[in-house]
């Protein structure tokens, strides 16, 4: 048993880029169960390979049926198989230069199935390359830190967000939690998450940069936890940001998490707001995850 709670103490709220470290045992991802999530999750580079290696693959097997059927396609020299292979993509493209073409009734069958498999998956390939480029997407920064200082009333957690374009987001939905590992009385351990009341969970427009923050009060979550305690307890601060994009009008949605190695106490962010010579506001992002002691 402490072998398995020490491997459970390894496990985090949310993973770089999203992934989570969680083997599942009796669920198989497999790429056919769900393809259209994994056509727009994997990288752009792998997603061009795979469509290449289909392409290949599909010609490939096309011009071996033609070469099945000797001296039906016309404009070919029998056993050539990169005839017959440049046959197929000209089929399966819908695009004929009129020097090679099927004569025979079995040539004729084969190209036909062709022809419509090859819309098929043109169409496809079309639809999946135009839901990556418009999936909606934050372009919302999150400060690489999470600071907790203390003044003269309180405490407070503060989480620095900025979004990243030019066109406002708006109707921003913000939240906190608090990530961390449980003994439950029966001995297990769970991970449970408590709300981080913000002091401003709603924000009309993010232009530029904001910060979100937690008053540490007698009702907070973190009230009289030491950083050591929340280390013991694998926390996590995690934050959540949502809202919609005025130029596209589709909703996006950020999050990321902090374990309290990133959380640093008695700093605060640096200012990055400031005005120019000529009245304009100017945010110089260079400083965006900046933090002073005091």
């Amino acid at each position: 048993m402490p072998h398995v709670l020490s491997r459970l103490r390894s496990h985090h709220a949310l993973e770089e880029r999203g992934h989570d470290n969680i083997v599942r045992v009796g669920h198989a991802d497999r790429a056919w169960s769900d393809f259209y999530h994994h056509a727009l999750t994997i990288r752009w580079s792998r997603f061009f390979w795979y469509a290449l290696a289909g392409y290949v693959v599909v010609n490939a097997t096309f011009a071996l049926l033609y070469m099945m059927v000797p001296r039906q396609i016309a404009g070919t020299r029998p056993g050539v198989f990169w005839d017959y292979f440049f046959f197929s993509i000209q089929t399966f493209s819908t695009v004929g230069y009129g020097v090679m073409a099927p004569v025979g009734p079995a040539a004729h069958v084969i190209a036909s199935c062709e022809l419509l498999g090859g819309m098929i998956l043109n169409a496809v390939a079309t639809g999946l390359v135009f839901a990556r480029f418009a999936r909606p997407r934050a372009r919302v920064m999150f400060s690489n830190s999470a600071l907790i200082r203390k003044d003269s009333e309180a405490s407070h957690l503060s989480v620095r967000v900025a979004n990243q374009r030019l066109s406002p987001i708006l109707s921003i939905d913000a939240e906190l939690f608090l990530s961390r590992l449980i003994v439950q009385p029966n001995g297990r351990l769970a991970r449970q998450f408590d709300p981080l009341v913000l002091v401003q969970s709603h924000i009309p427009v993010l232009r530029f940069a904001f910060s979100l923050m937690h008053v540490i009060d007698a009702h907070s979550p973190l009230n009289g936890l030491t950083a050591e305690e929340l280390r013991k307890e694998e926390a996590e601060i995690v934050a959540t940001v949502s809202g919609t994009d005025e130029v596209s009008g589709q909703s996006v949605f950020a999050r990321t998490a902090y374990g309290f190695d990133r959380v640093l106490y008695n700093h605060r962010f640096v200012d990055i707001i400031d005005t120019s010579a000529d009245g304009r506001i100017t945010v110089d992002y260079t400083r965006f995850h900046a933090t002073e002691g005091e």
